[in-house]
């Protein structure tokens, strides 16, 4: 196997590219058996195209096989390689490894305004996938403009504007894991410039993290991750090391914090007290008591002690995820969220954050989400792992 890392290597490639296009070739992808094994690999390592990035083919340029695409993760490409290595095929690679450290100098970031939009393309135009709040930790992968491709703790991969990510090189983002930091509950809020003064220097909701810097009274003093000094009241906040599940995470509490986001409008892509999806509803309910879920419905509905739906309600507990969607060829597909409350009520995300029930002789009756229903899975309880992961575990965050 030829490794493309040499200057030398490259300007053949490159006269080798132009020998073809004189002499009438034309680039075409294999197909068939390398395409089976590049997708056999992509199914093992990225699944998931919502959270890992693996777009790889093999091209002929002339004479020449070629790799070509991206990953962001190692693991991936040194299986394909191998792989191709072992079946004998000689190729020169051309597959890139995320962030490519020519261009990312920082590969880490922290989110710097109170709620960050992430979408789906590098334009304001493109669709809001999902948020990121103040103090959350980001892997920068790509640039494009003034815009990031980022991965946030719970793996989504989105672009976002690069005003909003205060970048970091890994020596920075390993002082600020070991920093004290605030984390916000309160609803909304405001850090001040001082203690006594009403000018404000930015907005913060529930689940944004600040750097603490000092301690005046009834104040925290904080540090924002763009430098930015200020001051927050005690009471809306705690230490992040003291945001553990054997604290926060019990049925009471989980149902006290979803009802303190009642009427809050929803927003497709929105999880934070802004504005609301569904997944992005009940994500923000439990990070706020020390989990981090997976982000959309369809991948939360993978995760938990799955709870028949023919056992609601007589085996659900406070704090479960109800799933609704529909059955495809007998599998089910989940495309709404909420979470029980007990006594057959359940609150979502849909319009508004509201309470539902699905008995019939309720005056809050949904039928259409009765007839949607598609089971439960319990959070309290699973060992921490993938699409439930304790913040006090996660290794981005300490």
């Amino acid at each position: 196997m030829i490794i493309l890392k040499s200057p030398f290597l490259r300007i053949t490639i490159i006269s080798l590219i132009l020998l073809s296009f004189i002499t009438g070739c034309h680039q075409r992808p294999v197909t068939g058996y390398f395409k089976h094994e590049i997708d056999s690999i992509a199914v093992q390592w990225a699944p998931d195209i919502r959270e890992a990035i693996f777009d790889a083919k093999l091209i002929t340029v002339g004479l020449v096989m070629i790799l070509q695409g991206e990953t962001d993760i190692l693991q991936a490409k040194e299986a394909l390689t191998g792989l191709l290595k072992n079946k004998g095929i000689t190729f020169l690679d051309s597959l890139k490894v995320l962030p490519d450290t020519a261009i990312i100098r920082e590969p880490w970031g922290l989110v710097n305004v109170s709620v960050s939009n992430i979408r789906s393309a590098s334009s304001y135009s493109s669709e809001l996938v999902t948020q990121a709040l103040m103090g959350t930790p980001v892997k920068i992968l790509k640039k494009d403009g003034g815009w990031f491709m980022i991965q946030t703790p719970d793996l989504y991969l989105g672009w976002v504007d690069g005003d909003a990510i205060e970048t970091m090189n890994p020596d920075e983002y390993k002082v600020w894991k070991s920093a004290p930091r605030i984390f916000c509950l309160k609803k909304t809020g405001d850090v001040f410039a001082e203690p006594s003064s009403g000018k404000v220097i930015s907005d913060i909701v529930a689940g944004c993290i600040v750097e603490l810097t000092g301690d005046q009274k009834a104040f925290f003093e904080v540090s924002l991750p763009d430098g930015r000094k200020g001051f927050i009241s005690k009471n809306e906040g705690v230490l992040l090391e003291d945001l553990t599940t054997g604290t926060y995470l019990t049925p009471g509490n989980l149902v006290s914090t979803a009802g303190s986001f009642m009427g809050i409008p929803y927003l497709w892509g929105g999880t934070s007290a802004k504005g609301f999806d569904c997944s992005g509803f009940v994500k923000t309910v439990y990070f706020l008591n020390g989990i981090i879920l997976s982000r959309d419905a369809s991948q939360q509905f993978r995760n938990g002690i799955r709870i028949r739906r023919s056992s609601y309600p007589d085996s659900c507990k406070a704090g479960d995820l109800l799933f609704f969607g529909s059955t495809r060829y007998g599998r089910p597909r989940a495309t709404h969220v909420g979470m029980y409350l007990g006594n057959s009520e359940f609150i979502h995300a849909a319009g508004m954050v509201k309470v539902n029930s699905l008995d019939s002789t309720r005056h809050n009756f949904s039928r259409y989400h009765r007839d949607t229903f598609l089971g439960v899975r319990r959070i309290i309880g699973p060992e921490s792992g993938t699409g439930i992961q304790l913040v006090s575990d996660h290794k981005w965050y300490h």
